[in-house]
């Protein structure tokens, strides 16, 4: 029988097929559609499967039977079934061009997204152990001011730079204003040597 051959298992060849005939008359099965159906294919003895879908009473779709979603990708990954299954308002049913073309953006987000976040994890993972920046007052700064503080940094140092430079203009004249001291107390002394005719200790 088709239903034990391929790569899915007779339960998930059930539902491909119990999927296929309600879309092909226009219908979307929810989770309880689905599971109505299974009771009435058992009570007729017409499931040749034993492991059931059950049906938890749960708040949010995906926790009332996450096997069914579960199969679903399943179907959707075997490549002896060309049609793919789509999933709208927690329905599931096999769309035209415009719903798989719909269906697959809307996977291609997802992977977007959580390629985005798993870039995140791994770069916080990579930078364990790294030094930090820090600004003046010890304060830890985030990668998204590096560049301001990088900035920030330059300007400060063109200040410490600016300083250094009036350091030495100070100590300069400090020097000169000493040297003029040496020179005029020199020649107070000498006023002073001359006035006593040639006798300082006069």
């Amino acid at each position: 029988m088709e239903e034990t051959t391929g790569e899915l298992t007779p339960r998930q060849w059930w539902l491909y097929r119990l999927i296929k005939w309600a879309s092909e008359n226009g219908k979307k099965l929810s989770i309880q559609d689905i599971i109505d159906y299974q009771t009435q294919y058992k009570n007729a003895g017409k499931l040749t499967f034993t492991d059931l879908y059950i049906f938890k009473d749960a708040e949010g779709n995906h926790s009332n039977c996450p096997q069914i979603y579960e199969d679903k990708d399943a179907i959707n990954e075997c490549d002896r079934i060309d049609m793919t299954l789509c999933v709208k308002n927690n329905k599931f049913y096999l769309g035209d061009e415009e719903e798989n073309i719909e269906y697959h953006n809307k996977l291609m987000h997802k992977v977007c997204e959580y390629s985005h976040k798993a870039k995140v994890i791994r770069k916080k993972i990579s930078r364990h152990g790294q030094m930090k920046l820090f600004t003046y007052d010890l304060v830890a700064m985030e990668e998204s001011n590096g560049r301001d503080y990088h900035q920030a940094f330059m300007r400060q140092q063109a200040l410490v730079d600016e300083n250094d430079d009036l350091k030495k203009k100070i100590e300069k004249l400090e020097g000169t204003i000493k040297l003029y001291k040496n020179e005029n107390q020199m020649w107070k002394e000498r006023a002073e040597y001359y006035k006593n005719g040639g006798n300082s200790h006069a």
